[in-house]
């Protein structure tokens, strides 16, 4: 407990210490804007391995998902989703 009787946080007290104003903190916006202002991750080049359909960004990142075994990758369209072809015996 502080001598005002509330609880203050150890990091807090050099402050409070030393003399030095608290740190603040800032938005950098509202969570609208800045789910607005993200760019969606689009896959560019599928693989199928088994059967997980992997999308590989241009930043590398990988997503996978799995897909029925019925169903092989063909490529992909123009708006980078998976081009899929259902296999019939």
């Amino acid at each position: 407990m502080g001598k005002d009787g509330f609880y203050h946080h150890p990091q807090e007290d050099m402050f409070r210490k030393f003399g030095v104003p608290l740190p603040t903190a800032s938005t950098h916006g509202t969570e609208d804007s800045i789910r607005n202002s993200l760019e969606r991750l689009v896959p560019n080049k599928w693989t199928l391995e088994g059967n997980m359909l992997i999308g590989e960004t241009v930043e590398g990142h990988r997503i996978a998902q799995t897909i029925p075994t019925d169903y092989i990758c063909r490529g992909s369209d123009a708006a980078g989703l998976p081009l899929l072809e259902k296999i019939v015996l």
